[in-house]
């Protein structure tokens, strides 16, 4: 894992944080670019630190599911303490302390996982190649689960007529008359 590797996954993780408390309109068309970027970025992190280090079955199953697994799990239950509010135009979100607070624990428990890594005798660096994945792969989940909450919300709120009007490219406008 290279210097370089380690800012990045910082920086990253600092930009989420900051756009999580951050509060913002929750689009019907789900937004997926950003942990698709991240996804690809985390993969190459990992695929690269694999062609140096060996790892065995064992210890890519750690990693992986760590992300898989964990970061999904983590996600969901981080998204169910983020705050929806009504604006004029649809639904916003803010991600509530314990959001940023559960993030962190998410994190610290992907870490903790280099403690099977080294009972496996594998490198536990693969941890820390494997957390821009676990980052990406939970920040969608979350925000799955927040799109999802928030099309009920705007439903419960709105009703559905309102609802149908809206799904377009132009997410929250209000329908024509």
């Amino acid at each position: 894992m290279s210097v370089f590797d380690l800012v990045l996954d910082a920086v990253v993780f600092a930009w989420i944080l900051y756009r999580q408390r951050r509060v913002r309109r929750v689009r019907l068309r789900f937004a997926k670019r950003v942990p698709i970027l991240l996804s690809i970025v985390g993969l190459a992190q990992f695929v690269h630190f694999t062609e140096s280090h060996s790892l065995g079955a064992g210890v890519t199953g750690i990693a992986i599911g760590s992300c898989v697994v964990g970061g999904a799990i983590f996600g969901a239950i981080r998204a169910t303490s983020v705050r929806l509010m009504t604006m004029a135009k649809g639904v916003a979100a803010q991600a509530s302390w314990l959001t940023i607070a559960l993030w962190l624990v998410s994190i610290a428990l992907h870490f903790a996982m280099s403690g099977f890594v080294s009972s496996l005798r594998g490198p536990v660096d693969v941890i820390a190649a494997s957390a821009l994945l676990y980052m990406a792969i939970s920040l969608g989940a979350q925000n799955t689960v927040v799109h999802h909450r928030a099309i009920r919300y705007q439903m419960a709120n709105y009703g559905p007529t309102v609802y149908a009007g809206t799904v377009d490219a132009r997410s929250w406008e209000e329908p024509p008359d």
